[in-house]
C-alpha cells in the first residue's frame, strides 16, 4: 500500500462525548506511533484540527455543546473537502464520534452526485437526534444527521429553538447543504450491540444492514466483510469509521463507553486490512480513544499496535 495515498488528519475535540479526555486521543496515538517508528503513513506532516471553544449562549440539554460543535464541524467539513480535492484520502484520528458528520459531509461536498457507502464499526448505532436522545451527547447522533432524520414520531424530548436551528445546520452541513447525505441501504453496522429502543425501531423501519456479535460468531469475520462489500457494491465511494469501542471491553477500556462481546483484536485487523485497501475508499476514521480512562492498558498503545498490523 502506497504511503502517500493517505493524508493524516487529527480532529481534537470531545465536545460531543459524555466524558472528557477523548480530545487527547489523537495526539496520544500519534506519539505512540512515532515511538514505534511507524512509517506507512506520514505521521509528521499532518493536518491538525482543534476547536476554539466559545461560551454557550444557552443551555442545550438535548444537544450538549451544540454551538461549539456546529462551529467546529463547519471547519472540519471544509478541510476534508480540500484534502480530497488534492487527491489524498483522509486518514482521520478523531476525538469523539460526533465529528463523523462533518467528515462524511466533506466527502459528500466533493462527490455530491455519488452514493457514499458507510461502514460503521461501532458498539453503538449513533442514530439518535435531539428529539430522541437519552443523554444529549451529540456523539450519539452523527448517523441521524447524515441521514437527515429527526424521528420525531419516536421522540420524547422538546429541544430548545437554538438546538433545533443548529441541528438543522448539522443535517445540512457543507457548502452544498445536501441532506440526506447517506441512504439507509448504503449503511452497514458491524459489531453493533448497544442500542436504545428508538434506535432499534429505526433500524427495523429503515431495514439497515447490521452484523451483531452473534452474526460475527456464526458466519465469521471474513464472511461479514464479504457481505458488507456486496451490500455496498452500488456505492461509488466508501467511508469507514472505526470506533475503538467496537473492540471487546477486555481490550478496549480507554474509551468513553466500552461494551462487552465486541470484536477480537484479530477480527478488527482483518476488517481494516481489507477496507483500507479498497480502491474507492474516500475516508478512514479511528475515533474515541480516551487516554484519561485507562492507565493500565492505554488505548493508544492498543490502537497503535492495531494500525501497525493493518498497514504491515
Amino acid at each position: 500500500m502506497s504511503a502517500d495515498r493517505f493524508k493524516l488528519i487529527t480532529v481534537e475535540s470531545d465536545f460531543g462525548a459524555g466524558k472528557k479526555g477523548a480530545a487527547l486521543g489523537p495526539q496520544a496515538l500519534i506519539n505512540e506511533l512515532r515511538s514505534q517508528q511507524f512509517q506507512a503513513i506520514d505521521i509528521y506532516n499532518y493536518l491538525r484540527l482543534a476547536p476554539n471553544e466559545i461560551p454557550a449562549s444557552t443551555d442545550t440539554p438535548y444537544g450538549k455543546n451544540i454551538e461549539n460543535i456546529t462551529s467546529f464541524q463547519l471547519k472540519i467539513c471544509e478541510n476534508i473537502s480540500e484534502t480530497l480535492r488534492l487527491n489524498k484520502i483522509p486518514f482521520i484520528i478523531s476525538g469523539d464520534h460526533s465529528s463523523a458528520n462533518a467528515l462524511i459531509s466533506g466527502v459528500k461536498d466533493v462527490y455530491a452526485n455519488s452514493r457514499i457507502g458507510v461502514i460503521w464499526i461501532d458498539a453503538h448505532a449513533d442514530l439518535h437526534s435531539p428529539y430522541t436522545t437519552p443523554s444529549g451527547n451529540i456523539h450519539g447522533m452523527p448517523i441521524a444527521a447524515l441521514m437527515g432524520q429527526d424521528h420525531r414520531e419516536m421522540g420524547k424530548n422538546e429541544p430548545k429553538e437554538i438546538t433545533k436551528k443548529l441541528w438543522d445546520t448539522l443535517k445540512k452541513l457543507g457548502r452544498r447543504r445536501i441532506s440526506p447525505k447517506v441512504q439507509a441501504n448504503d449503511l452497514v453496522f458491524i459489531s453493533l450491540r448497544s442500542t436504545e429502543a428508538e434506535e432499534e425501531k429505526i433500524i427495523a423501519k429503515e431495514n439497515i444492514k447490521v452484523f451483531n456479535p452473534a452474526d460475527i460468531k456464526n458466519i465469521g469475520i471474513q464472511e461479514v466483510t464479504r457481505q458488507t462489500l456486496i451490500h455496498l457494491r452500488n456505492c461509488e465511494y466508501i467511508y469507514v469509521s472505526f470506533d475503538v469501542d467496537s473492540l471487546d471491553s477486555s481490550i478496549s477500556v480507554g474509551t468513553g463507553t466500552p461494551v462487552e462481546d465486541g470484536l477480537s483484536f484479530d477480527e478488527a485487523i482483518y476488517l481494516l486490512k481489507i477496507f483500507s485497501k479498497l480502491s474507492n475508499l474516500m475516508g478512514l476514521e479511528i475515533t474515541e480513544i480516551n487516554p484519561a480512562l485507562d492507565e493500565k492498558k492505554p488505548m493508544q498503545k492498543v490502537i497503535s499496535e492495531l494500525i501497525m498490523k493493518v498497514f504491515s
